[in-house]
């Protein structure tokens, strides 16, 4: 297979990009990251970036990526980690598909990423969803305890998530939700309210996908959170790969509901109280946790690259399911700063002693975790 060059668009955490670099760097693949200035920027500092170019805004991505493969010999394999720049991107989609092998989905960047379309979608294709509300005012959101006897979660709508100041809070009543919505800045039309599915965070259940271009085969590995940086409304802070087949055919049923060929990363949730999965969002992308898979040979960056680069390299490619962690220090070290009684249960630190993939550590890319490590003292210290 000829190498390509491929360029990975990277958000602010980079804990995403990095996986990327790495995995592709690792087999010899020229990779660049593209990042916008004064963000953390991990990947870039991976012996396997080979170039960093920085955008001063998101507006300036699509004429730096111009630029870029216009340089190029072939066009080169554009991985996009975050929604936000496919939303800025959506606009030179076709474009974009001329002067790249684009991965992620950024023609329909908004519909796929839009939670009342998600929740549509997923009941058509079988799967629970928890009862949802978009209110409009703080008149609508006072009376949805009046319609259900659950807690409630609020989640940032798709449209204000970039000034958002939260990823969920949950309340037990409508009132209280109010009070901590106003307490963050925000407004009843900015969120999602959901019925809160209860369940503590291993009840949470995702998939990683991918639906290949060409040979017409998907690949879908299913995992499960342990541990959130935020209980009950987070980010994976440490997970463990599953052999769940339910979860798996759940995440392949959205992918051929959606027609979508490239990454599709599903999230439900067991609900303890009735045995049912829910399904709770998916992301077009990779997900945050990507190289959860590695240690079963499931890399999603791999397998995108290869369909663009050399499909004939996926009939190659076999997955297996086997246990093993995933774990995000800094993330976990939040999680129990707010619950500190955990710290003293032996089976928190279980993770730690498995086999284990590293979000951020490496053995031979130690850069990245020198500068997360500088970047997690200056937020103890805070």
């Amino acid at each position: 297979m000829a190498l390509r060059e491929a360029v990975v668009c990277v958000g602010d955490a980079g804990i995403n990009g990095l996986a990327t670099v790495r995995s592709l760097g690792r087999r010899g693949v020229p990779v660049r990251v593209v990042a916008l200035k004064g963000s953390p920027q991990i990947a870039s500092a991976s012996r396997y970036c080979g170039g960093l170019t920085e955008v001063a805004q998101p507006g300036s991505l699509h004429e730096a990526l111009r630029k870029l493969s216009a340089r190029a010999e072939r066009p080169p394999v554009l991985f996009i980690d975050n929604d936000s720049m496919m939303k800025t991107l959506e606009a030179h989609a076709a474009e974009l598909r001329v002067r790249f092998r684009v991965v992620d989905p950024i023609g329909r960047a908004a519909r796929l990423t839009d939670k009342a379309y998600q929740l549509r979608i997923a009941a058509q294709a079988g799967i629970a969803v928890p009862r949802s509300w978009f209110p409009q005012s703080w008149f609508e959101l006072r009376h949805l305890s009046g319609e259900t006897g659950k807690r409630l979660i609020a989640k940032p709508s798709p449209a204000r998530i970039a000034k958002a100041g939260f990823k969920a809070l949950i309340a037990g009543s409508s009132q209280e939700l109010e009070a901590r919505l106003r307490g963050v800045g925000a407004a009843a039309e900015d969120v999602i309210v959901q019925e809160f599915i209860e369940g503590d965070d291993a009840q949470i259940h995702v998939g990683l996908c991918y639906r290949a271009r060409h040979g017409g085969r998907t690949f879908v590995l299913s995992a499960r959170k342990l541990r959130q940086t935020q209980a009950g409304a987070g980010v994976m802070a440490v997970g463990e790969a599953t052999d769940m087949p339910l979860v798996r055919e759940m995440t392949q049923r959205l992918a051929d509901a959606l027609d979508l060929r490239g990454v599709l990363s599903t999230e439900f949730k067991l609900d303890p109280s009735d045995g049912r999965f829910y399904f709770i969002e998916w992301n077009p992308r990779p997900a945050y946790f990507q190289s959860l898979g590695w240690k079963s040979g499931f890399d999603l960056a791999w397998l995108a690259y290869c369909d663009h680069a050399g499909p004939a390299r996926l009939a190659e490619i076999d997955s297996t399911p086997a246990k093993h962690y995933w774990i995000n220090l800094q993330g976990d070290l939040l999680h129990l700063a707010k619950a500190p009684r955990k710290a003293f249960d032996p089976s928190t630190w279980k993770p730690y002693f498995g086999p284990t993939q590293w979000s951020v550590f490496a053995a031979d890319d130690l850069a990245p975790w020198a500068r997360a490590v500088r970047q997690m003292t200056a937020w103890l210290s805070a």
